[in-house]
């Protein structure tokens, strides 16, 4: 919280008084108590409560002074009576009527350009600006953080402590995850654990106890629980994007909001991408995807005729959400995950040629994509004209069981104006790094399907 010493509090309240008289005091003085806390000269905090305000006319106009109740020689009902008195003459004078304004912020008079794409509202985007201004070394931004709060630190790479780039506060990370968890549907689906450590193994159930009827005085049969294991283990996902020197020197409110959007973006996809593609290859930093784990017809649904999203069939997607067993059959957590353009070709090609309409979607309207009942969420992970026997054109289930993503470290930024041409062109590349990893687990087995079911041709 800011501070103001009580020798300002004096200043402020008698030009109060002097505009508004006995209102303006109070408006201002609780203007100042709710932003601010008092300190006295040598930056000890004051108490509020123990701030008296005593008002005299003198030449004309009102003054005021603020101190701490100390005059033994005044009661209380004295210096009431005193500040009444010097109200009322105050407020007989010829003082003009001007309303008492806080100073405005600096977000509220930044300029932007256009609307803000990604942060909720001007005051985030200004504050992120500032903050990637004065990691990159912008006295006045700098200042601007310190003053509120925006901690401006360096992250590190394991025994190196100063080639990590820039720790993003706790307050924009919050951001950050937001935005990745609106554009990223593995992010915002599966569950998510934090990890401590580079290495996580959390304990999974492989199969549990059995009951067995026993006659009198017979033993019982033992049996035995068995756990696997998930191991979770950090990968560095990296992100770049330029901007050009000139919006630097600009708008801080609009570097913040695309900054942040970008960055926010590129994980994202990147987290889908891995989540239901990946191949266990470097091109998706070792990561096992849901459609490389979902390969044995076990776990997929096909009718064997389609080679084009054209010939999907209801029978087809029913029996897809008929193979889902029990225990993954939550029907508050059940959706279909696909490409908004398979969405129309498909599902909703199929809702159409049903014809019909219920009487809630005649008066409400459709609030959101479904099929059967259940939510679908898009991705551009995956396929948008998916075609050829065996192309996989959505996924079914429980994603909340059926993945795991580990989370191992806040997002750090760094800066460079020599890499990637940004020297010759004037630009700054801006490096935002985080770490993570994907598991997809309880998805059944040779003979069992298990939380998710992939769909294809």
């Amino acid at each position: 919280m800011k501070t103001m010493e009580i020798t300002e509090v004096r200043d402020a309240l008698a030009k109060a008084a002097r505009i508004k008289g006995e209102a303006g005091v109070i408006a201002q003085k609780k203007l100042i108590l709710d932003r601010f806390m008092i300190v006295d000269e040598n930056g000890v905090a004051v108490d509020p409560d123990a701030i008296d305000i005593t008002i005299a006319p003198a030449a004309g106009e009102a003054e005021v002074e603020t101190d701490m109740a100390k005059e033994p020689e005044m009661t209380e009902d004295q210096i009431t009576k005193s500040v009444r008195s010097a109200i009322a003459g105050a407020t007989r004078g010829n003082a003009p009527t001007m309303a008492v304004t806080a100073e405005p912020k600096a977000w509220e008079t930044a300029r932007q350009y256009g609307r803000l794409k990604h942060l909720k509202n001007r005051e985030s985007a200004y504050k992120m600006g500032a903050w990637f201004m004065g990691a990159m070394g912008h006295k006045k931004s700098a200042e601007f953080c310190a003053n509120n709060g925006l901690v401006i630190r360096k992250a590190h790479t394991e025994g190196v402590n100063n080639q990590g780039g820039f720790l993003v506060p706790d307050e924009f990370e919050n951001e950050l995850v937001t935005l990745r968890e609106q554009y990223g549907v593995i992010r915002r689906n599966a569950r998510i654990w934090p990890m401590a450590s580079d290495t996580l193994r959390i304990p999974k159930r492989a199969a549990g106890l059995t009951a067995y009827f026993v006659g009198e005085a017979a033993p019982g049969t033992e049996s035995t629980q068995t756990i696997d294991q998930v191991n979770l283990v950090a990968k560095k996902l990296m992100a770049l994007t330029t901007v050009t020197n000139e919006l630097l020197e600009d708008a801080l409110v609009n570097i913040g909001d695309d900054i942040a959007g970008e960055i926010a973006y590129a994980f994202s996809f990147k987290e889908d991408d891995a989540g239901f593609n990946g191949d266990g290859t470097s091109s998706y930093g070792g990561i096992v995807g849901l459609g490389t784990t979902l390969a044995d017809a076990t776990y997929q649904i096909s009718d064997g005729a389609a080679t084009a999203t054209s010939g999907v069939t209801v029978a087809e997607i029913m029996a897809g959400l008929a193979k889902l067993p029990g225990w993954a059959s939550q029907r508050s957590n059940i959706k279909f995950f696909c490409n908004k353009s398979v969405y129309h070709a498909v599902f909703e090609r199929l809702a159409m040629g049903a014809g019909g309409a219920t009487a809630t979607e005649i008066i409400r309207g459709v609030t959101g994509p479904s099929f059967f009942g259940y939510p679908v969420e898009f991705t551009q992970a995956l396929a948008a004209a998916p075609s050829g026997a065996g192309a996989t054109y959505a996924y079914v289930g429980d994603m909340t069981q059926a993945v795991y993503l580990g989370d191992r470290r806040s997002t750090t930024v760094a800066f460079s104006d020599s890499a990637l041409n940004a020297f010759e062109q004037d630009e700054r590349i801006i490096r935002g790094t985080s770490r993570f990893d994907i598991v997809c687990a309880n998805c059944g087995s040779a003979s069992a399907a298990g939380a998710m079911i992939k769909l294809t041709l």
